[in-house]
């Protein structure tokens, strides 16, 4: 499967963010204030900390799981809210060398 640029670029920023990191693992985190005219929001963390980046489609997430770099681990949905979420991922270090690649 041949990846887009952002999602390579995508791939690049967790490889930065989680190296050096025992854990390889991330979440990606969404919620709803629920109200306007604020929106869903969606985010990246690791290790307790949000990662910065740009606006972030969740398709991007699938492909690189698709792909084989990520691998998904556990998912969770609030019982009372189901606009609140967290999936959690582990970059799998078998595939570190993509970054040479990019």
């Amino acid at each position: 499967m041949e990846l887009t640029r952002p999602q390579l670029d995508l791939l690049e920023r967790l490889q930065s963010a989680l190296d050096g990191q025992a854990a390889q693992e991330f979440t990606y985190e969404t919620e709803y204030l629920g109200y306007l005219p604020y929106g869903q929001y969606h985010w990246l963390a690791a290790a307790g900390q949000h990662l910065p980046g740009e606006i972030l489609e969740f398709s991007d997430l699938e492909a690189l799981e698709k792909a084989g770099y990520l691998l998904r681990v556990s998912e969770w949905r609030n019982p009372e809210d189901d606009t609140h979420s967290r999936i959690t991922f582990v970059l799998r270090s078998d595939d570190a060398d993509v970054r040479k690649s990019v």
